[in-house]
């Protein structure tokens, strides 16, 4: 009976990682579209990247431990419904 037991939860346990697992890693979908700015806030780092989102202009970047995400002064979609 003990044996049964211990196969059980090994079993249960090992399902259990495995569908963690593939909840953390398994869904990296990526929905937006992007485009390379050109620009370099530090040397060494990534380029800003250029972001659509809900039909506004945003400049994303990776400094060091944080990822910022911020509104473009210039937004193209912004403007155009300022000109209405």
């Amino acid at each position: 009976m003990k044996t049964k037991t211990s196969i059980y939860h090994r079993t249960f346990a090992f399902a259990y990682v495995l569908l963690v697992a593939v909840i953390f890693c398994g869904c990296n979908e990526v929905n937006t579209p992007k485009k390379n700015s050109g620009f370099v806030v530090r040397a060494g780092s990534n380029p800003l990247t250029i972001v659509e989102v809900d039909s506004c202009e945003y400049l994303l970047g990776e400094w060091g431990n944080a990822t910022v995400l911020t509104h473009k002064g210039n937004c193209k979609f912004c403007s155009e419904r300022s000109k209405k």
